[in-house]
């Protein structure tokens, strides 16, 4: 397999760091410390199981990348684009701006990359 580029290493970690904000968002949720949610049980855990669904599913996409998986690299595509929407969307603030970067970096990182997710890895079955 030949080496990842470091733009390829760096989208990696932007992926762990995406999965760190929503498990401390979710986690923070689902313990009732966010000011700004509300109290309602109901609500307050629907939040806190779609932040660690989230977190889960990046982590999936994450592991995938590093496998050069290209239906990984066109979910991570979608997940992280609309997460970006849905960011810009909210009240926006300095927390806001400081996820919508973390977001959208590994965005323009896979986009740069993209010839190499499609390059099959040697002893796979596309490559023979």
């Amino acid at each position: 397999m030949t080496k990842a580029p470091a733009s390829v290493r760096a989208t990696f970690v932007f992926m762990i760091l995406n999965v760190l904000i929503w498990l401390t968002f979710g986690v923070i949720t689902g313990l009732g410390a966010h000011p700004s949610i509300p109290e309602g049980a109901v609500f307050r855990w629907g939040m806190a199981v779609l932040a660690l669904l989230t977190a889960g599913g990046l982590l999936g996409l994450a592991i995938f990348l590093r496998r050069r998986n290209r239906m990984a690299h066109l979910l991570t595509l979608g997940l992280l684009g609309a997460i970006s929407v849905l960011t810009i969307t909210d009240e926006f603030g300095l927390v806001d701006l400081a996820a919508l970067v973390v977001s959208v970096v590994p965005i323009v990182l896979l986009i740069k990359d993209r010839a190499w997710y499609s390059q099959a890895t040697p002893g796979t079955p596309e490559s023979q």
